[in-house]
């Protein structure tokens, strides 16, 4: 029998395999050690969980109690809206993306991984802690957020922080009114209605990178489109659908933060502005709510 809702008890929400995070993550982010560092730890017993020796690919909530040669890893505190600081203090980087590098740790069919990219900026032990808020697929380039804090990744690239990523996109024809139209109205791709947020001609105040302004091709071949999410290969799959095939892609804007002067590996610190305004869109972002579990019976 089912039982009314306004009668029901919440009981404490159990963590779904979502929530938690992999251990060898946990514990280079809190001890400062590499992913690779953290794997030979664990693989070597060092790393316990309230006294039980923890597994190589075991996940764990984000607050477990985690200990690396019997001293204790303090859990990093989790962003708190009170702070007037909804990403917590946490640093947040624009990186220009080149062509070529895929974004991933580890891919035995990539060229260039996301750590070996950013080594030269970064260094070594640095790299291999940063995540990508969202990703760019091997042939795109541009604006790509970084930061070493997993758990402002997730909340940054959900659709519900109404973060608009927005492109520059090159045609081998000029892209008319009508096609924007229908980008604008939405498409079915495979996995579902896709829909342009803004699609329409290049603008001189578009932010375009400097090679895209003074370069060899047709102003009227490039046209700016902005999307709500980052489905795999999304852009390129509205543009091949209204029969535009993109030769040349470029991400100029993921919400407030813009790719600005940035060349083609360079990286940066996210301005004040640009944090404050992250953090609006993150404290205005609705909330998951979890289900409510009624109380089994005695």
């Amino acid at each position: 029998m089912q039982i009314p809702m306004r009668r029901a008890r919440l009981r404490k929400r159990t963590p779904q395999l979502t929530d938690l995070i992999r251990v060898n993550v946990l514990v280079a982010e809190r001890s400062g050690l590499s992913r690779r560092g953290a794997d030979t730890a664990i693989a070597g017993h060092r790393v316990t969980a309230a006294g039980r020796v923890v597994a190589l690919g075991e996940r764990l909530d984000a607050l477990a109690p985690l200990e690396l040669d019997g001293k204790a890893l303090a859990a990093k505190p989790r962003p708190s809206v009170e702070t007037g600081d909804e990403l917590g203090g946490v640093e947040v980087f624009a990186w220009y993306k080149p062509v070529g590098v895929t974004t991933t740790h580890a891919d035995p069919y990539a060229t260039v991984t996301l750590p070996q990219a950013l080594t030269p900026a970064l260094g070594v032990e640095r790299a291999a802690r940063m995540l990508s808020i969202g990703r760019l697929d091997r042939e795109s380039e541009g604006l790509l957020l970084l930061t070493e804090e997993r758990r402002v990744v997730s909340p940054l690239a959900h659709p519900r922080a109404g973060l608009r990523r927005a492109y520059a996109a090159a045609t081998k024809a000029m892209v008319a009114e009508a096609e924007f139209q229908r980008l604008r109205a939405g498409i079915r791709l495979t996995d579902g209605w896709a829909h342009a947020i803004e699609a329409r001609g290049v603008h001189r105040d578009d932010d375009l990178p400097e090679d895209v302004r003074g370069g060899d091709m047709d102003p009227g071949q490039w046209s700016f489109i902005s999307i709500n999410e980052g489905r795999h290969h999304e852009v390129r799959r509205l543009y091949g659908a209204i029969s535009h095939p993109v030769l040349r892609l470029i991400r100029v804007g993921y919400g407030p933060v813009r790719l600005g002067g940035l060349v083609s590996g360079e990286l940066r610190l996210i301005t004040e502005s640009e944090r404050e305004e992250l953090t609006r869109a993150l404290v205005a972002a609705p909330k998951s709510k979890a289900r409510p579990v009624a109380p089994t019976s005695k």
